[in-house]
């Protein structure tokens, strides 16, 4: 599916794209931040790396990258490296929550890892001449389309609603019609709305950089012939949003369609949020920082005061990014930042 259209929201301390189809749905997240640019490797980097351990029994080794990461390298017989060796590698998955990243051999020696938004707009289809425009922040389109992306739940065109379950083995997720009445016979109703849940579950697995074994519970009745179709449409419409590695079955006599998508980006949710859902000290005080951005733009004359979480206001000062002097740069010394005991920022005159 082509895509129609590209935003980007930058802010200080990250830039936020999305691309979205042209019937303006949401496709695909990239996020780039000023705290990764030193110590995270993104998909596509090549980097130099040097070799820590080789192990055989799990088929390669462990290298220690550039950027201060470690990452596992898959490596056949006859390798012919040795520990200790340097070596230049690409990124081929992103480290994701307990994972390492992913990495092989690079084809060539150069370290380029300029213009990654480029590179991500590269990957998706149709995208070449697509050209990006520049939002406010705290745009509409980019802020709906975050939140799609983290939300546990999604509704479907037709009604009914897929509930997305990462977990540490697999993603599980899990169809419910509630409130949905489609007419004509239960097994071509069935048909109708597993079809649509394949579609949905193949954008939403583009959107939140899901990879890995991913179980969709179906509706049934469902036959041999209708989990064909059902499968098909999954990997149909997958194809069309990402170059990624995909696999599927046709749904099981339980009703259970098995997919297998490889892992690139790491999931919007692993890079945002803590295990509990709750945002990380990084996101809240980016998010807070955001909200006073859009404040300060409506409000340009005022002094404004951003109270912010405690964890957040530490992760500031530890991470020494010096944002308060971004800030100060951008919109004058009118904006002040200070601790509260909250969990919640909250943003006022004075």
């Amino acid at each position: 599916m082509p895509i129609a259209r590209i935003l980007r929201e930058t802010a200080i301390g990250e830039t936020r794209w999305v691309a979205f189809d042209p019937t303006g749905r949401p496709i695909a997240l990239h996020l780039e931040r000023l705290s990764d640019r030193q110590r995270r490797a993104y998909l596509g980097d090549t980097l130099d790396a040097r070799l820590r351990a080789i192990q055989p029994r799990q088929g390669g080794g462990f290298v220690e990258l550039a950027s201060g990461e470690n990452a596992f390298i898959r490596l056949d017989e006859g390798h012919g490296l040795t520990e200790g060796q340097s070596l230049h590698v690409e990124v081929v998955a992103e480290a994701r929550r307990g994972k390492l990243a992913r990495v092989m051999k690079a084809t060539t020696n150069a370290t380029q890892n300029q213009d990654r938004d480029t590179r991500w707009r590269m990957a998706l289809p149709d995208a070449g001449s697509v050209s990006v425009e520049d939002v406010s922040i705290g745009d509409g389109e980019i802020t709906a389309a975050w939140d799609e992306a983290l939300s546990g739940s999604v509704t479907l065109p037709g009604g009914g609603t897929l509930h997305i379950q990462p977990t540490n083995a697999l993603v599980a997720v899990d169809l419910d019609t509630s409130g949905r009445n489609d007419p004509g016979r239960a097994a071509a109703r069935a048909l109708r709305i597993n079809h649509e849940a394949a579609h949905e579950l193949a954008r939403q697995t583009s959107l939140r950089n899901l990879g890995g074994a991913i179980v969709l519970d179906c509706v049934s009745p469902i036959n041999r012939e209708s989990g064909i179709k059902v499968r098909d449409a999954f990997l149909s419409a997958f194809k069309s949003l990402s170059h990624r590695n995909v696999r599927a079955l046709a749904p099981s006599a339980f009703g259970l369609m098995e997919a297998s998508v490889a892992w690139g980006a790491a999931p919007l949710a692993d890079r945002l949020l803590r295990p509990d859902g709750e945002p990380t000290d990084e996101t809240l005080c980016l998010e807070s920082l955001r909200q006073l951005q859009r404040e300060a733009g409506v409000q340009p004359m005022a002094r404004l005061t951003l109270a912010l979480p405690r964890r957040a206001h530490d992760w500031m000062t530890a991470s020494r990014l010096d944002l308060q002097r971004q800030l100060d740069e951008t919109f004058g010394a009118r904006l002040t930042i200070l601790p509260h005991d909250h969990s919640k920022p909250d943003i006022f005159q004075t």
